[in-house]
């Protein structure tokens, strides 16, 4: 069932989860292909679902997140627990920095931490890749930046009146966290 825009809930700040030993133990990372991009595509719809009230379902297709990944720099990240898999990341390494976009963990695995073992992967890829920083974007009306400022992310800029799909204005906020 979609959520009520945050205005209409409690305003509780969400922080990160820091995941257990077990939990941090038992994800495994891949690089995914092609090939995973019709699993993974009901995961991140399944995940998005309480966005429905902003940007109504489908979040992607499969088509739309092949083109994606078409893009230069583009990969998937998949997290599997215990061979299955738990969650997903479209990300995009670019000269300075890398952007992600599309984190999804399956609603079975939320609440674990594993959104914060997948963003921690993100920054250990691109500190290998001798990358500056990680950037990302959100929906403000989804209470999202203090999530991301409870990584160490900061808004490097608000962007008023925009629209996802039919739905807005909405205010999204530009995110980065330096690694250096």
């Amino acid at each position: 069932m979609p959520q009520r825009p945050i205005e209409e809930r409690d305003a509780v700040a969400p922080r990160a989860k820091q995941p257990d030993a077990a939990v941090a133990a038992g994800v495994r990372f891949r690089v995914g292909g092609d090939a995973d991009v019709p699993a993974v595509v009901p995961l991140i719809n399944e995940a998005y679902l309480r966005e429905a009230w902003l940007l109504p379902p489908p979040r992607t297709t499969v088509d739309d997140l092949r083109d994606e990944l078409r893009a230069p720099g583009a990969a998937l990240l998949i997290a599997e627990v215990d061979g299955a898999l738990a969650g997903c990341v479209r990300i995009r390494q670019r000269e300075r920095d890398t952007y992600f976009g599309l984190l999804a963990v399956a609603p079975a695995q939320q609440g674990r931490g594993l959104a914060s073992l997948i963003v921690a992967k993100i920054e250990e890829i691109a500190r290998k890749a001798g990358l500056e920083a990680v950037r990302l974007d959100c929906a403000k009306e989804n209470n999202l930046p203090p999530l991301y400022e409870s990584m160490g992310y900061v808004i490097e800029r608000e962007e008023t009146d925009a629209y996802y799909g039919t739905k807005g204005p909405i205010t999204v906020c530009h995110m980065k966290k330096e690694l250096r």
